[in-house]
């Protein structure tokens, strides 16, 4: 191959997927390749894919359609969980030129070099955690410390796409964030697809909290200006030593996710959860009670097979029991293979649409309740790198996962942690104002 392509990295689904499409981008350009920040003018795309639902497999081939008629001659090339996990579906649509596992990704420069150079397909190896810290256009750095999954719930065909549960070494998490630090960067988001197990397969085994005792030790966050945020975390995996780290540490960010899917004891039971309602409510009580500012967000899934009208009240009760500040939501989509797919009493379509909808209806009034608890009060923000479109002016981040625009015509470099204070909208946009700014 003598000239190398344009590409560009598209990103689908997680967090995860977001370090592994910045980790592609910055490999690519380390081989010599132009990467573009969008599909527009790249001879070569490379699109990472999930397959958490039914529907994000569908938005992955819609996009490849679109693909396929704005850039006809571009050759497109799919990674990530759908590939890996249903490569047949892929083949069957046609409108991928090159399909590649998981584990390729982290191979993607000499998968790229055999295939443009008609050379064979090299051995297969195992997926292997990515040692380096790359950046993104983003502000916040996502940083990939744990992959796979062992849990097993019965609607997940993650453990297909990623494998089972593997950690990184603390000595080369501490190198990553050594590597973020050292180019300035201001909130570094720790991700995994089973963030709180991390630690769990090393040997010895290690908790997350240690890992955060350890960054505390050897990393200067507090005088590098940096926070550190924790992606989703399992009910079950927020212990008390945890907690008591969130308590410890200023630049922790004040933010849970903790996966709910169901209020009822029976779903959860089907759903192969490892909780009980009381257990998640027991937890969300006792953050609210020590952190009564902090996001606590959640998933919720509607109309899981067996999900009866009484079981989806007990959700929705449970949700306006508890001070969530958002909640993500997610109708059961069947993936292939999984126990829930073959279990009778599929709920009807028409009937998840309605949950769906009185979830989503919900989730406005809980995120306009938590904004208005925040009415007020100082928080740490982080000057996004994208002003809002329609008012061209600055918006910040907070630790407790709310965004605000900053004073019309104040001009601050982004990627800044900056104090504020928040007000109730006085915009056409119903975002919150920020004000009295300091930078740190």
């Amino acid at each position: 191959m003598s000239v190398k392509p344009r590409a560009a990295v598209l990103t689908m689904g997680c967090k995860v997927n977001q370090f592994e499409s910045a980790a592609m981008a910055e490999s690519l350009r380390a081989a010599g390749y132009e990467v573009a920040g969008g599909p527009s003018g790249a001879d070569l795309l490379v699109l990472n894919t999930c397959t958490v639902t039914q529907k994000a497999d569908q938005e992955a081939l819609s996009l490849l359609r679109r693909l396929r008629r704005a850039a006809p001659g571009a050759r497109l090339v799919v990674t990530g969980c759908l590939a890996e996990a249903d490569p047949e579906l892929l083949a069957a649509a046609g409108l991928a030129d090159l399909v590649l596992g998981q584990a390729d990704k982290d191979r993607l420069v000499s998968r790229l070099a055999a295939w443009l150079d008609g050379a064979e397909r090299p051995a297969a190896a195992p997926p292997a955690l990515e040692v380096t810290a790359p950046l993104s256009e983003r502000t916040r750095a996502f940083y990939k410390i744990q992959d796979g999954c062992s849990a097993g719930c019965a609607y997940c065909a993650v453990p297909r796409a990623r494998g089972p549960s593997r950690s990184l070494e603390p000595d080369r998490v501490l190198a990553g964030l050594r590597s973020y630090l050292g180019r300035g960067v201001a909130e570094v988001v720790l991700c995994g697809i089973h963030l709180g197990r991390w630690g769990w397969d090393l040997t010895p085994s290690l908790k997350l909290a240690e890992l955060l005792h350890i960054m505390d030790g050897e990393l200067e966050l507090e005088a590098a200006a940096c926070r550190l945020r924790l992606s989703s975390l399992e009910p079950l995996e927020v212990d008390d030593e945890l907690l008591a780290a969130f308590e410890m540490y200023d630049w922790l960010a004040p933010h849970f996710h903790l996966p709910l899917q169901s209020g009822s004891d029976r779903v959860l039971e089907l759903m192969g959860r490892p909780y009980r309602r009381a257990d998640f409510r027991r937890l969300a009580e006792n953050i609210n009670r020590v952190w009564p500012l902090a996001a606590l967000g959640t998933d919720v899934m509607a109309g899981f097979p067996g999900e009866t009208e009484a079981d989806f009240q007990a959700t929705l009760e449970l949700l306006a029991d508890l001070p969530f500040s958002y909640y993500h939501i997610f109708p059961y989509s069947p993936r292939p293979g999984t126990p829930a797919a073959a279990r009778p009493g599929q709920v009807p379509e028409h009937l998840k649409r309605r949950r769906a909808e009185a979830l989503k209806k919900a989730d406005q009034a809980a995120r306009m309740n938590f904004a208005r608890r925040n009415w007020g009060t100082a928080q740490t923000g982080l000057v996004e790198n994208r002003p809002h479109q329609a008012s061209g002016r600055l918006k910040v981040l907070t630790g407790n996962s709310l965004s605000a625009l900053l004073p019309p015509g104040l001009k601050i470099a982004p990627g800044r942690l900056i104090q504020v204070t928040l007000a109730s909208p006085a915009n056409p946009w119903g975002l919150l104002e920020a004000s009295e700014h300091q930078i740190n």
